[in-house]
């Protein structure tokens, strides 16, 4: 389904009913050419014979015209019309363009450059001198503008890309639409076009929401997707710190097996040197108690042994008590007294005569 046609077509001076206090552009244009032209009529008849005068009038009123006119050429409604007729859109849109120049208040012209700007696919130019033609005191006129004015804005919402400007061009395209059927309302086209972009806007408005809608269950899948990757992260890393703690338990294991071993191993080489040296020591001791039992046995060798043993046993000998006890009487017994008399020498001889 297609949006129906344009009522873009120019309409001739005779169609459009020119409005009050609005100046046509043709008569106006040639009026001040006209006007000028007389000025400079009198003083040449007067002094040039008629035929230079002809010629030389010609070209002065070409000069005149080009000086008036500069850029614009032979600009001029009919024209216009020419090359719209022709299909040439762009030419015509450039004409109207020259002619609003000097006539610039101008609907008609406004309208026309709208229509030939909408047949050239410059929609937002013809949108443009649509509204510029809304102006106009002529109710038909506004309404025709109205419609195009709609359709521009409908086909410009077309070619934007962004959803929500696309949105803003087509209910102001609505807008343009209830106003046309305002002042028309027997206009067919006009309502038809209203159902037909409402239901585009409906539609672009349901994709939004949609896409949104898939732009929330995208970010929620993102999330879960993040959140499953976080997870096993996690996972891996906590099976990796139990492997690592795993390998280093290991690891301690080891060293203090090692440990135990090396231990275990110096003990037995302890236990092995002590065993060595018990069995050393006892054949020291066979040997010199078979030695001793070749010999007399001497009574301070005996004692000696006695009180070894005794010391190995943790008793005293015969001896060792009573020295013991004596030491004990002596510290018991009193200090001698003193003689009174001389002190007897014993050394010399006693005389027994």
């Amino acid at each position: 389904m297609k949006i129906r046609s344009s009522k873009a077509e120019i309409r001739r001076k005779s169609e459009i009913r020119n409005p009050k206090g609005v100046q046509a552009a043709g008569p106006f244009r040639f009026s001040v050419l006209g006007q000028i032209l007389t000025d400079f009529r009198a003083p040449l008849v007067a002094a040039c014979p008629l035929p230079y005068l002809k010629s030389l009038f010609w070209y002065i009123s070409c000069a005149v015209w080009f000086l008036l006119c500069p850029g614009q050429g032979f600009a001029s409604p009919s024209s216009a019309l020419r090359e719209y007729k022709a299909g040439k859109y762009d030419e015509a849109l450039k004409e109207y363009e020259r002619l609003l120049q000097k006539k610039s208040d101008d609907p008609r012209l406004h309208f026309n450059a709208g229509a030939a700007a909408y047949r050239n696919r410059q929609f937002e130019e013809a949108a443009k001198q649509f509204n510029a033609t809304l102006t106009s005191p002529d109710l038909k006129l506004q309404g025709l503008a109205y419609y195009n004015e709609g359709n521009s804005l409908y086909h410009l919402g077309e070619a934007i890309p962004d959803p929500k400007k696309r949105t803003e061009s087509w209910e102001k395209a609505l807008q343009n639409y209830q106003s046309s059927v305002k002042l028309n309302p027997q206009d067919a086209d006009a309502k038809f076009n209203y159902e037909f972009v409402k239901r585009k806007l409906e539609e672009l408005k349901q994709e939004q929401q949609q896409n949104q809608q898939n732009k929330q269950d995208q970010k929620q899948d993102q999330k879960q997707d993040q959140k499953q990757q976080k997870q096993k992260q996690d996972q891996q890393k906590e099976q990796d710190q139990q492997q690592q703690q795993a390998q280093q338990n290991q690891s301690e294991q080891k060293k203090d097996s090692s440990q135990q071993n090396q231990q275990d191993q110096q003990k037995k080489q302890e236990e092995q040197q002590q065993a060595a040296k018990q069995s050393e020591q006892q054949k020291q001791d066979q040997q010199q108690a078979q030695q001793q039992a070749g010999q007399p046995k001497d009574k301070s060798d005996e004692k000696e042994q006695e009180a070894t043993a005794a010391q190995a046993a943790g008793q005293m000998t015969q001896e060792q008590a009573q020295q013991l006890l004596d030491t004990q009487k002596g510290e018991e017994q009193m200090l001698p007294i003193k003689p009174t008399g001389k002190p007897e020498d014993r050394t010399r001889p006693i005389k027994d005569w």
